[in-house]
């Protein structure tokens, strides 16, 4: 009946380019997934925080860990401080997640706040900018470390400004693209070969999104795990 419903559900929202995620390619499924079998992780980076609903989706899947928000946008500020009164567990701090410890870059403001990024399309607003490596240090951040991108195309410079917290880093859940939708984004295959040379290997899909233009795919979340982890212990479909 619950997949009755959801395909049903999905009937009615293609027209809109949306719809509803069956079970297994839930993010909220798969993230508790993973807190099953990840209870060493220390610190969650929620890199494009948005109002904090990934975070708050999260926390409980990781009851051992700190989450630490980042995003640029003073109009999510209300919504990241009620998570942090909420749960302790949380802070954030309001900036852009980039390549150098510290500086200023031009933010591109999308009408909906979500669509914001650097170099992307709509109002240009200066915002500050922290690397990874800089904000661990300043929070006093420890590992093992889960990165979560929602960035929409600056997933490199971010991971470039995070060369001592990629060393401790046992998992990564990005949303990566099938077209280029800034200059400079790695499409999904391209993100998966820049991650393997950085020692990571995806081990899971969720959430495929197809856009309203022509119903084809445009972005999905990828996980990474370290290319030890015992989830790649196997090569068999079943036991």
């Amino acid at each position: 009946m619950k997949r009755l419903l959801a395909d049903t559900a999905n009937t009615l929202l293609r027209p809109l380019g949306v719809g509803i995620a069956k079970e297994g390619f839930d993010m909220e499924g798969a993230v508790h997934r993973l807190g099953n079998h990840a209870a060493e992780i220390a610190t969650v980076f929620d890199i494009g925080a948005s109002n904090g609903r990934w975070s708050a989706l999260a926390l409980p899947a990781f009851p051992q860990a700190k989450f630490i928000g980042v995003d640029p946008l003073a109009e999510r500020e209300a919504s990241l401080q009620a998570l942090k009164a909420k749960d302790p567990r949380f802070d954030y701090v309001l900036c852009v997640a980039g390549k150098e410890p510290d500086g200023m870059v031009h933010l591109a403001v999308g009408d909906d706040l979500d669509h914001s990024t650097v170099d992307g399309l709509g109002e240009k607003r200066m915002v500050p900018s922290k690397s990874l490596d800089a904000i661990a240090a300043m929070k006093g951040l420890k590992g093992p470390y889960l990165l979560k991108f929602d960035t929409h195309g600056f997933e490199v410079p971010i991971l470039e400004g995070a060369t001592v917290v990629l060393k401790d880093t046992a998992y990564i859940i990005m949303e990566v693209y099938n077209f280029r939708h800034t200059k400079d984004t790695l499409l999904f295959w391209e993100m998966c070969s820049y991650l393997e040379k950085r020692g990571f290997r995806c081990f899971n899909l969720v959430e495929p999104m197809h856009r309203p233009l022509d119903h084809n795919l445009w972005q999905m979340d990828l996980f990474f795990a370290r290319q030890d982890n015992p989830i790649f212990a196997s090569d068999q479909f079943s036991a």
